[in-house]
C-alpha cells in the first residue's frame, strides 16, 4: 500500500511538472509503440510471422484509444491533485490552529503563573499584617480586660468597655478577612475542643449587651432548660458567626430589641437570631450569603464590607450546619444557625491540675514577653526568657525545661529553624524525649497541621488566652491522679469579661503593661502603615 502512494504520488508530481499538451504527446506516442511492441511479440509467439496489416492495425488501435486513456489519466491526475492540495491545505490550517493552541496556552500559563504569584503575595501580606497587626491587638484585649478588675467610677468602666469591644470587634472583623483568604485556598478547618457553653454565651451576652445599649437597644437571651454545660465545638468559630449576626442586627435596628434564642436536638443546636429592624426583601434574600453583597435599599451601605454572612455561612456549613434567614421588608429579620456539637460529660471536662513547669519562652517583642510572663509566672511557673534563636539554644543546653514555647519570627532565625536544630541534635542524643515545642504565634494564616508539619508539637496564638494556655499545657502535663472539676452551674451572667485572667495579674503589672503598650504602639502602628505603603507602591500599576 505504502509503494502505491508513493508511485501515485510520484506520477502526479511528474505528469504537473511535464505539462498536460506535452503529456497527451508523450502518452499517444507510447500508446503507439506499446500497442506495436503488443502485435510485434504476439505474432512471432503465436502466428510465427510478422504482417504489415498487423502492424498497421495495432498502431491505430493505440492511436484511437490514447485519447481515451489520457484522458482518464488526466482526470485521475486532477482528481489526486485537488486532494493534495485540500490536505496540505488541512494540513496547514493544523499547524496555524497548532501554533496558535500553544501561544494560548503559554499566555494561559503566564496568567496562572501571575494569578499563583498574587495569590502568594496576598498570602504573605496577610501573614505580614496578621502578625503586626496581632500583636498591638494582644496589649489591647489583654490590658483592658484586667483594667476592668480594678476600682473604677462608671465613666472610666464604660470607657474601657469600650476600648474592649472595639478591640474585640476589629480582632472578628480581622478573622472574616483571614477566613476570606483561606476559604479561597480550600483550607480552612475547625479546632474543636471542649468548651464551657454558658461561659461562651455569657460573653456573647457581655458584648451583645453592650452593643446594644450603644444604640438604646434592648438584647435578651432565650435559653431552652437543661442546656448542657460542656460541648465539643470550635468556640472560636461559633463566636465569630454569632458576632456577625448580632452585630448586623443591631446595625440595621434602630429601635427595638434583638433576641439570641437557643434550643436543642439532640446534637443539633439551633440559634436563633431575631431583631425589629429594617428587614430584608425576599429578592435580596436569595443574594444576602453571597460573597461581598450589601443590602442595596441599606442607609448603612458603607458599614459593613459584605463578607461576614458569606463566610459564616461558609464555617456553618463546616460544622455540619446551616445558616438561613427569614424577613419581610420592614419587618425585621430572623437567623437560623444550625450546627452539630457533641456533649461533654462532667468526667471528660474535668480541667486536671498542671505541675509547676520550667518554661522557656522565646519572644522577641517586650509587650508580649511581659504579658505572657507575667501569666505563666502568676499559675506558679518558672519563666526563661530568650529574644532569638542563638540565645534560646544557649539556655536550652544550660538547662532542662519543661515546654517551649517559640516565637516564629525572630531577628535571627525562626521557630521553625530552632525546633528543627533541636531535634536533629537531642531528639536522639543525651535526652530520653525533647520536651514539647510550641509554636507561640501571631499568624493565624496557617493551620494547626501545617505548624505540626514542620517539627511543632502544637500551636499557641496571640492574643494570649488563659483557656487556650491551659488547654494546651493539659495536652502535656495534666495530672491523671489529681482532678479540679471547675464547672460553672451557675448561669448568672456576670459583667467581668475573663475572670481568669483578671485574678491572674496584679496592680503592679497592669501598669508596667498599660507603660509598655504606650511605648511600643507607635512603633507597631509605623511598621504597619510603613507595610501597607509599600504594598500599595508594589501594587500600584
Amino acid at each position: 500500500m505504502k509503494n502505491f502512494k508513493y508511485f501515485a504520488q510520484s506520477y502526479v508530481d511528474w505528469v504537473i511538472r511535464l505539462g498536460r499538451l506535452r503529456f497527451s504527446l508523450l502518452g499517444v506516442m507510447i500508446l503507439a509503440v506499446l500497442a506495436l511492441c503488443t502485435q510485434i511479440l504476439f505474432s512471432l509467439f503465436i502466428v510465427h510471422q510478422i504482417s504489415w496489416v498487423d502492424i498497421f492495425r495495432s498502431v491505430t488501435f493505440g492511436l484511437l484509444t490514447a485519447p481515451f486513456v489520457i484522458y482518464f489519466f488526466t482526470l485521475l491526475v486532477e482528481k489526486l491533485e485537488h486532494s493534495r492540495l485540500d490536505l496540505s491545505s488541512s494540513v496547514n490550517r493544523l499547524e496555524n490552529e497548532v501554533a496558535e493552541r500553544i501561544a494560548a496556552q503559554k499566555k494561559l500559563s503566564q496568567a496562572l503563573e501571575k494569578l499563583e504569584k498574587n495569590s502568594r503575595d496576598k498570602s504573605t501580606l496577610l501573614a505580614t499584617i496578621s502578625h503586626e497587626f496581632r500583636t498591638p491587638l494582644n496589649g489591647i484585649v489583654g490590658l483592658s480586660q484586667i483594667l476592668l478588675d480594678d476600682e473604677l467610677d462608671d465613666l472610666q468602666r464604660n470607657y474601657l468597655k469600650t476600648i474592649n469591644i472595639s478591640a474585640v470587634s476589629l480582632g472578628y472583623i480581622f478573622s472574616d478577612i483571614i477566613d476570606l483568604e483561606k476559604i479561597d485556598a480550600s483550607r480552612i478547618e475547625l479546632n474543636r475542643q471542649p468548651t464551657d457553653f454558658p461561659a461562651l454565651l455569657n460573653d456573647i451576652y457581655n458584648f451583645a449587651s453592650f452593643l446594644a445599649k450603644e444604640k438604646n437597644l434592648i438584647f435578651s437571651l432565650e435559653l431552652e432548660p437543661n442546656l448542657p454545660n460542656w460541648l465539643n465545638l470550635d468556640r472560636v468559630r461559633l463566636s465569630q458567626i454569632l458576632w456577625n449576626l448580632i452585630s448586623n442586627a443591631v446595625k440595621f435596628t434602630d429601635q427595638g430589641n434583638i433576641i439570641l434564642k437557643i434550643m436543642r436536638n439532640q446534637d443539633c443546636y439551633h440559634f436563633i437570631v431575631k431583631d425589629t429592624g429594617m428587614g430584608i426583601s425576599p429578592e435580596e434574600q436569595k443574594h444576602i450569603f453571597e460573597m461581598y453583597y450589601q443590602v442595596k435599599e441599606s442607609r448603612q451601605q458603607s458599614a459593613g464590607s459584605g463578607i461576614g454572612l458569606a463566610i459564616s455561612k461558609n464555617l456553618a456549613q463546616l460544622m455540619e450546619g446551616d445558616l438561613t434567614v427569614e424577613s419581610e421588608r420592614g419587618k425585621g429579620a430572623t437567623f437560623h444557625l444550625t450546627l452539630h456539637a457533641q456533649e461533654i460529660s462532667e468526667k471528660e471536662s474535668v480541667k486536671k491540675n498542671i505541675p509547676f513547669l520550667n518554661i522557656l519562652l522565646v519572644e522577641d517583642v517586650d509587650l508580649n514577653i511581659m504579658v505572657a510572663k507575667t501569666i505563666l509566672e502568676k499559675l506558679g511557673h518558672h519563666v526563661d526568657v530568650a529574644t532569638n534563636g542563638k540565645q534560646a539554644i544557649t539556655l536550652f543546653e544550660k538547662n532542662v525545661y519543661d515546654i517551649l514555647l517559640l516565637d516564629i519570627k525572630l531577628p535571627d532565625m525562626s521557630g521553625f529553624e530552632i525546633a528543627q536544630y533541636l531535634r536533629e541534635n537531642y531528639e536522639n542524643g543525651i535526652y530520653d524525649f525533647l520536651p514539647p515545642m510550641i509554636a507561640f504565634t501571631a499568624n493565624v494564616m496557617q493551620s494547626e497541621q501545617e505548624y505540626l508539619e514542620m517539627g511543632m508539637d502544637g500551636v499557641l496564638r496571640k492574643p494570649i488566652s488563659i483557656k487556650d494556655l491551659h488547654h494546651c499545657l493539659q495536652q502535656f502535663f495534666a495530672d491523671e491522679s489529681e482532678s479540679i472539676i471547675e464547672m460553672n452551674d451557675d448561669n448568672e451572667f456576670s459583667e467581668q469579661f475573663d475572670l481568669a485572667l483578671i485574678e491572674t495579674l496584679g496592680k503592679k503589672q497592669i501598669l508596667e503593661n498599660l507603660s509598655l503598650f504606650k511605648q511600643t504602639m507607635p512603633n507597631y502602628l509605623a511598621q504597619l502603615s510603613k507595610d501597607n505603603m509599600k504594598e500599595n507602591r508594589r501594587y500600584r500599576p
